[in-house]
């Protein structure tokens, strides 16, 4: 199946996603209202400006949250906990001391359908999820995980409780040949953000990736009703997976991170696979205090070993792992690497030879060459570094290190074209109208392809050489203690950083 995908800059917007304000349960807006003089932590060191408090939604957004009912269903959003091609999982929030049913109907979308048809027309199954209170706000988080009727037609779905009903929203099948997937992360709820919500949106894409630091609550839970707000058009019809960050943290340990997103697993670390490439999501050490990172090592090596054997016995082409921090970067202050992640993971990605990083944490876009070790090597991983979701911009070092491809400095975004054996990727971004401190966090608007570029699958020698055991953990954990010091220093760190303004 081959998806007719076009350049960013020439997509014209879709004007089915457009939707209408959201109308507010009274209660949770003198909620919000009340918490507007509550201390606010902020990114101010990592690059940020005033503007970037989240205090209000980003200026100009160009999707607009759905109108609900009082008290209806809002931030919904898609994701997987089991097949790509034949299961979703939908998420919602309500407002209210109470949860109510946790119902979500769904069908397919038949081609003979109109648009009123896919809104009006009764659904053939209904199904039943489950609620649990949200943290921080007078509100409740459902989910239902469900199999779709035809993995070859657009699912069409509302959620509700019987009485109150979202709008029908249509995510489109997983196709069986050629596909896309697009990557960001550190996003928030400013205008730059808000400017990558609208791009993406109008770009084709079968699955949406966002490596940590969404909302940047940083504990102040009513931002992140503000973030699902802004990004319910893009979610609600765009199958996402996330990984936690740093920022993720500062909300009760992780906890609203695990309460507001479905995954499989352990809902922090988990993978899945999308056709013929596997994701392994991690959390890099982001959410060491919640005492799960030996698991979560050892679940890394096993899986990683797993996939490798497959990979060699033809089952799939590539490994990519998606997290928030970058391994080897030239961002300013932040160069040459980050050694918690050297000792932590490094190691186990060449050894099963993951193919791609994806991550975010630095505020600059940077591409590697294969790379292994801060050296280039051919059959090491690419590291893509796109932490230009929008929270802020950032600069780099003087000196560029010998494994980087591509530096950029602006907002933006990364799209994969998969066709087989060949990961076909840009970076679009936009500029900001200068570098200087008083003038970087003011974007242009004019998004552009900055970078083009090519990953290829190992040969199979290769991959043979990689198709490995998983070591026990006694091996892996050796050195844990020493590792896990070095990483609650190296968190603690990055939100001093984050608070020093």
């Amino acid at each position: 199946m081959k998806m007719d995908h076009h350049p960013a800059a020439s997509i014209p917007p879709d004007h089915a996603m457009t939707r209408k304000p959201v109308v507010r349960n009274p209660g949770r807006r003198a909620f919000l209202a009340g918490t507007a003089t509550l201390p606010t932590l902020w990114l101010a060191g990592c690059g940020g400006t005033q503007s970037d408090l989240p205090t209000a939604p980003p200026v100009g957004n160009p999707t607009p949250p759905p109108a609900m009912p009082l008290n209806g269903p809002r931030g919904l959003h898609v994701s997987l906990t089991g097949d790509a091609a034949s299961s979703r999982a939908v998420t919602w929030f309500t407002d209210g001391h109470e949860a109510g049913p946790s119902l979500l109907e769904f069908d397919t979308v038949t081609p003979a359908m109109s648009a009123s048809d896919i809104q009006i027309m009764p659904m053939a199954v209904q199904a039943e999820g489950s609620a649990d209170a949200t943290p921080g706000v007078e509100a409740y988080t459902h989910r239902a995980s469900v199999e779709v009727l035809d993995p070859s037609l657009p699912f069409r779905y509302r959620v509700g409780d019987g009485e109150s009903w979202s709008d029908v929203r249509v995510v489109q099948p997983t196709p069986s040949g050629n596909w896309r997937f697009t990557l960001f992360g550190d996003h928030g709820i400013t205008e730059r953000a808000a400017l990558v919500n609208r791009q993406v949106l109008n770009t084709p894409t079968d699955l949406l990736l966002i490596a940590g630091d969404l909302s940047y609550a940083n504990g102040n839970q009513p931002v992140w009703d503000q973030w699902f707000d802004s990004v319910e058009p893009l979610l609600s019809e765009r199958v996402t997976m996330t990984a936690p960050g740093n920022h993720e943290e500062e909300d009760d340990g992780g906890n609203t991170f695990k309460n507001r997103f479905t995954h499989p697993g352990r809902n922090t670390f988990y993978s899945f696979d999308y056709n013929r490439v596997h994701f392994m999501v991690s959390t890099a050490g982001a959410l060491i205090n919640d005492g799960t990172l030996p698991e979560e090592l050892l679940t890394i090596e096993t899986d990683l070993a797993l996939a490798a054997a497959r990979r060699a016995a033809g089952e799939i082409d590539f490994i990519c792992v998606l997290q928030h921090f970058t391994i080897w970067t030239d961002q300013e202050g932040r160069a040459p690497a980050n050694p918690s992640l050297v000792l932590l993971e490094e190691n186990i990605l060449v050894r099963y030879g993951v193919d791609v990083v994806l991550c975010g944490h630095d505020h600059v876009y940077q591409r590697s060459v294969p790379m292994a070790f801060g050296i280039p090597n051919p059959l090491g991983y690419v590291q893509m570094m796109v932490g230009t979701g929008g929270q802020s911009v950032r600069l780099f070092e003087p000196t560029i290190q010998s494994w980087s491809a591509k530096e950029f400095i602006g907002t933006g975004y990364a799209i994969f074209d998969v066709e087989g054996r060949t990961m076909r990727g840009q970076y679009i971004g936009t500029a900001p109208t200068g570098l200087g401190d008083d003038v970087r966090q003011n974007p242009t608007d004019d998004f552009q392809v900055v970078d083009s570029f090519e990953i290829q699958a190992k040969d199979m020698i290769a991959c043979r050489a990689c198709a490995l055991p998983p070591r026990n953990a006694q091996a892996l954990l050796a050195n844990y203690d020493a590792t896990a010091a070095h990483t609650r220093r190296r968190n603690a760190h990055a939100l001093a950083l984050a608070h020093c303004a």
